[in-house]
């Protein structure tokens, strides 16, 4: 399989339609940043189906449209086209070549086309299963994806090695059916609860049917004794209610005599109780008097208290206030002490600082006398030094450029002795390399000569090849449309023949006929006897449509014989023609065609093909049967029809008879009953006609191929670019020894002149040493006098240094004693200013509380003199109270001797009330007795009427049998009741419920065999897939293996070590795959620890030795050699050159070297801003 065209519109940057046409070999695929590259890889992921938008380097999908330019619209289509030859038939399907289509509308509406023609993402994705094709496959590798194989990112080696073993199927399979074992599991599972709640609801549906047995039983004997012991009850009401009215009339008798009695008690007891509220009104006035002055008594009282409480307090505050007062005298005159003390002190201390100060400004003034003088001496010093200084660095420098020039003068010299030297060894050498130039330029010619020879003779051979391959490419489409055109008539074929077997679209007993044969010898239905042209087969079939489910038999019996087959096995009704029936018949006399309307009518015997034992049958049919065209129905309808003539329309619109006319539209499938079984010969010699026309068509196609790979065989290719390769060689050898040459005589040239300046140079600084030897000496003459100078000025600055330092020590000790005497001054004074004040404040706080005593003690004599006088007012006050107290007491007296008389006549007719009540409540019981009584039987009506759907009424004329006993009846009735109520609920539909539950658990209980073994097959399968892919994986994992270390050593060195290693060797399927990479003699503790050329190589040594187990029809791979230098680069070229020859390479690369190993580079360039363009160049068509 090989890739051979790819076409790009409306996708990402590609505005326009291009076309990349990949042959053999490489393929390069060149441009600058942002041309659009990468969208070429891109496309033909997206073409092969990829979903992920990060893949494509997008957002959304719909952003692979071309969204336009500045000068150009959106499209509104992406469309990319990628075309394989499957000559060797990799791809699983009968066309040589194989068109691969996907669109995208900006709308969202997407679809893929195979050869053009509609299909599924998952037609495709089977369809390059295990081929090393797809999106995802190790077929197109970025720079990226070799990050991710080294450090194994999501998986990506594994997937690779799956690829390359071809498990990828097998993974499907398992992952198809475990999705199969899940879904029975849960099937399983759904049945077995199903069992469960049937088993557990059966048990229980089966008690319940017994149980409801039972209780209807009971309730039959609980009715009859229900009914006996309601008439005993219905008895026992009536007997009941009689003696209820005897006893009221006699009750009511003695109810209207209490009455009596309580009116009269009530008259006399309402006169006794207006006396006695007098009473009360006299004896509530005497009470709140006496009430009114025991309240004054409590105030006085109270008041007294309080007077009392506040004397205490005043005599308490009055002792307090003594004290303070004593305690304020002594600290004032402590604080007057303190005062005079420290007036005393400030004085001194005072006399002392003046006397301190007079010394400190004394010295102060000898201090700023010595240090002036201090200064000026110190800035004459400076300036002495300064002058010492400038004349030390010239002298300095002037030594300093002394030894430079000596220096120089020595490095010139010694130029020029190694440019003697080098010239001498140039030219000799250039010599050798004149030479040399005149060999290579001979060399050059020849090879020249013999590299157009071969080229001239592979440009013939390349035209034989395109004619070969043109006259190759119109037999493979000529083999591809006669393969479409079979392909049609096989399923035209196949459908017809499925309805011939099938009988789709006859009745059920024609196909029962069909199965069972036993009733005739050779059975067929008259739409299988008949043949016609295609034009006529419409017509004839709609005006044959009543009769086409006919079956066509010999005689009557073999009719006689099906009929009693249909109506013993009840399968309907059929029709048949008898042959025999119509050998005798004598035919028609013809019809004279000028008295039929229409244009050219064709009679339809003429036009059915029928074998002759069935003419005569075909004759009675169709003798006056003719066919007009359907544009002449104008003229039919106005002319006269002859008798017995039918004409119907060619096209199977309308037909008539004298009488009658029929017609409408045409179906679709009207037409392709008639004739099937010769339909199918005709379409079995057709099907053979284009087979053998396809095979001859592959036998020449397979003489091409062979004529195509003689002709590729005999190509000089090779030879042409070993040639190119030997003359780029010599042209760079010769290039550089011209180079070189050049250079040489250009050196010699410049070392002559060089050797000029240096001499020059050197009489220059032997001037400057002879100028500059006479100023050193004069400047360190004058540095000398200088230093002397600056020393004796050094001593008398010292000594005043001295001086200062003694009298700024005396001034700074006596400058300390004075700040001293000042704070010590300060001191006195906050001290005496607090004592001032503290002085101040007891005298206010003295005479406050003087003041305060004198009003205490008013006070005091005051409240004694109010206690002494209260004393006397409480005493008279305590016998006026004693005095309203006995008035009170006679009152009350005379008060509750009248409630008494009333008590006791209240109680009389309390009693006589009571009585009246117990009367009423009588007659309210027996009012609720018969009440009870009466709803007690309405209620036995109500319930007999509910529970047993009986009328009382039918019962009051019912005879008690004197037999029974009320009380056995009421207990057998209870007994019956209880174990009614204690039965429970039931089912009434527990039986058939029963029932049908136990025909759904035998269907369930089979179902869930048949699942069991459908999940034991599942597993089985499963255990079948994983065996045979680790045999594949393990086999395939062991060739990659040595593969691997193979090329490794190939593009690294033989004594280097490299491994491939399962994580998980018991577990090879699910197992992650380690990589042991130790180049150069490296030991990393991790295949991240390489550099990137070392891990770009490393990659492609795994991608290299999956490609020698399963090599991919091409491989694409997008800017991979960016990591690497170039003696990398020029060994993964030269691995590339040597898999090409099995494997198409497309390199998408900026590496000059890359491209320049390629056959042939497609340039992607931006000639409109924003619009990617491709403009191939095919580099076997140049020498140089």
């Amino acid at each position: 399989m090989q890739l051979t065209q790819l076409e790009i519109k409306g996708f990402k940057s590609f505005g326009d339609k291009i076309t990349i046409n990949f042959n053999e070999g490489v393929t390069a695929i060149a441009g600058p940043n942002g041309c659009g590259k990468s969208n070429v890889v891109d496309a033909i992921r997206w073409v092969l189906g990829e979903q992920s938008t990060r893949m494509l380097r997008s957002e959304k999908m719909d952003n692979v449209i071309f969204n336009g330019t500045k000068g150009r619209k959106a499209a509104n289509l992406a469309e990319v086209s990628l075309t394989f030859d499957n000559t060797k038939n990799i791809l699983p399907t009968d066309f040589s070549q194989v068109t691969l289509t996907r669109r995208l509308y900006r709308s969202g509406e997407s679809e893929y086309r195979l050869n053009d023609v509609q299909c599924r993402l998952k037609d495709i994705t089977d369809l390059f299963m295990d081929t090393g094709v797809g999106a995802d496959s190790y077929s197109i590798i970025e720079l990226r994806m070799i990050d991710e194989i080294i450090n194994n990112k999501e998986g990506s080696r594994r997937n690779l090695f799956e690829e390359a073993s071809g498990i990828s199927k097998y993974k499907l399979r398992k992952k198809q059916t475990f999705s199969k074992l899940k879904d029975t599991e849960a099937d399983l599972e759904r049945v077995n609860d199903l069992l469960f709640e049937i088993e557990k609801n059966l048990k229980t549906l089966e008690n319940q049917a017994k149980k409801t047995e039972r209780y209807y039983r009971l309730r039959d004997q609980y009715k009859e004794m229900s009914i006996s012991l309601a008439s005993f009850r219905i008895a026992n009401f009536s007997k009941a209610l009689a003696i209820i009215e005897e006893k009221e009339q006699a009750h009511r008798a003695d109810k209207t005599g209490i009455v009596s009695q309580i009116d009269t008690l009530e008259a006399g007891l309402q006169q006794s109780k207006l006396e006695s509220l007098t009473r009360e009104k006299n004896l509530a006035a005497q009470q709140k008097a006496s009430n009114e002055y025991t309240a004054r008594i409590r105030a006085y009282e109270s008041e007294k208290r309080i007077k009392n409480e506040q004397l205490k307090h005043q005599q308490d505050k009055e002792a307090r206030l003594k004290d303070e007062l004593e305690k304020d005298g002594n600290q004032l005159k402590h604080v007057q002490y303190n005062i005079k003390r420290l007036n005393e002190e400030k004085l001194q201390e005072e006399e002392n600082l003046q006397s301190i100060t007079a010394r400190v400004a004394e010295l102060k003034e000898i201090v700023d006398e010595l240090r002036q003088e201090q200064t000026a001496a110190r800035n004459e010093l400076n300036e002495l030094n300064n002058v010492n200084n400038r004349l030390q660095n010239q002298a300095y420098k002037a030594e300093k450029d002394i030894d430079i020039l000596n220096i120089q003068q020595q490095a010139l010299e010694q130029e020029s002795q190694r440019n003697m030297e080098d010239t001498t060894n140039k030219e000799a050498e250039l010599s050798h390399f004149n030479v040399v130039v005149a060999d290579l330029q001979s060399r050059t010619d020849t090879i020249k000569q013999e590299y157009e020879q071969a080229v001239d003779f592979e440009n013939k051979l390349q035209h034989q090849i395109a004619e070969t391959e043109a006259e190759l490419k119109t037999v493979t489409s000529d083999i591809a449309a006669d393969s479409r055109k079979l392909d049609a008539r096989q399923n035209e074929y196949n459908l017809t023949k499925s309805l011939v077997d099938n009988l789709e679209g006859f009745p059920e007993s024609i196909r029962f006929l069909k199965k069972n044969t036993n009733w005739a010898k050779t059975v067929t239905l008259f739409s299988d006897i008949l043949f016609c042209r295609e034009e006529y087969r419409v017509a004839i079939e709609n005006y044959l449509e009543p009769l086409m489910n006919h079956y066509v038999v010999n005689n009557y019996e073999e009719a006689i014989a099906a009929i009693n087959l249909l109506s013993n096995s009840s399968k309907g009704r059929a029709q048949f023609f008898i042959l025999d029936s119509f050998l005798n018949e004598a035919p028609s006399p013809p019809v004279n065609f000028e008295n039929i309307p229409g244009s050219n009518p064709v009679p339809a015997l003429s036009v059915v093909e029928v074998e002759e034992r069935y003419k005569p049958l075909c004759n009675n049919l169709l003798q006056k049967v003719y066919l007009v065209n359907d544009q002449s129905e104008s003229d039919i309808n106005s002319a006269a029809l002859p008798a017995d003539i039918i004409l119907i329309g060619k096209g199977g619109k309308f037909n008539k008879s004298v009488h009658t006319m029929a017609g409408g539209s045409v179906g679709l499938f009207e037409g392709k009953r008639i004739g099937r079984a010769k339909n199918l010969d005709n379409l079995l010699k057709e099907i053979k006609q284009a087979e053998t026309h396809i095979s001859s068509l592959k036998q020449r196609a397979d003489e091409l191929q062979s004529k195509l790979a003689a002709l590729k065989a005999s190509g000089r290719a090779d030879d042409i670019r070993q040639k190119q390769n030997a003359l780029n060689q010599i042209n760079t050898e010769l290039v550089t020894v011209k180079t070189r040459q050049e250079q040489y005589q250009a050196f010699i040239e410049n070392s002559l002149n060089r050797k000029q300046d240096i001499a020059n140079k050197i009489a220059d600084i032997q001037t400057q040493i002879q100028q500059l030897g006479p100023l050193v000496e004069e400047l360190k003459t004058q540095k000398q006098i200088q230093t002397d100078l600056m020393l004796d000025k050094q001593q008398a600055f010292n000594e005043l240094n001295e001086m200062v330092s003694v009298q700024s020590n005396t001034y700074n000790q006596e400058n300390i004693r004075f700040h001293q005497q000042q704070n010590k001054v300060s001191g006195l004074l906050k001290d005496l200013d607090y004592r001032e004040t503290q002085l101040e404040h007891l005298q206010v706080r003295v005479t406050q509380n003087s003041a305060e005593l004198e009003k205490v003690k008013a006070l005091i004599l005051e409240n004694l003199q109010q206690t002494g006088d209260s004393d006397e007012s409480l005493l008279e006050m305590y016998e006026q109270k004693e005095a309203l107290e006995k008035g009170t007491a006679d009152a009350e007296q005379e008060y509750y001797a009248w409630r008494a008389k009333i008590t006791e006549t209240e109680n009389e007719v309390s009693k006589l009330r009571q009585q009246k009540d117990r009367a009423e409540v009588f007659e309210n019981e027996l009012k609720d007795e018969r009440n009870n009584l009466k709803l007690e039987l309405n209620a036995l009506k109500e319930r007999l009427s509910i529970e047993f759907n009986v009328d009382i009424n039918d019962l009051l004329e019912t005879d008690i049998n004197e037999a029974d006993n009320e009380e056995d009846v009421r207990q057998r009735t209870e007994k019956l009741k209880k174990q009614l109520e204690e039965f429970g609920a039931i089912n009434p539909m527990a039986v058939e419920a029963y029932n049908e539950m136990n025909e759904r658990h035998g269907f369930i209980k089979e179902q869930k065999k048949d699942l069991a073994e459908a999940k034991a097959s599942l597993l089985a399968t499963i255990q079948e897939i994983d065996d045979t892919a680790k045999d594949k994986f393990m086999n395939a994992f062991i060739m990659v293996r040595e593969n691997f270390i193979k090329v490794f050593r190939s593009l690294f060195n033989e004594e280097d070590s490299c491994d491939l290693i399962l994580t998980e060797p018991d577990r090879p399927l699910e197992s992650d795959i380690d990589i042991i990479a130790r180049p150069k003699g490296k030991r990393p503790l991790s295949i991240n620890q390489l550099s990137g050329g070392e891990k770009t190589l490393t990659a492609t040594a795994i991608l290299f030795s999956l490609y020698l187990l399963k090599p991919a029809p091409f491989c694409i791979f997008d800017e991979v050699d960016a990591p690497l230098d170039d003696t990398n680069i020029d060994k993964f070229n030269n691995i590339i050159r040597k898999f090409s020859k099995e494997s198409q390479f497309i390199i998408i690369s900026h590496n000059k070297r890359t491209i320049a190993c390629t056959d042939i580079v497609y340039g992607v360039t931006m000639v409109e801003q924003g619009v990617s363009r491709v403009v191939p160049v095919d580099l076997r068509q140049f020498a140089d």
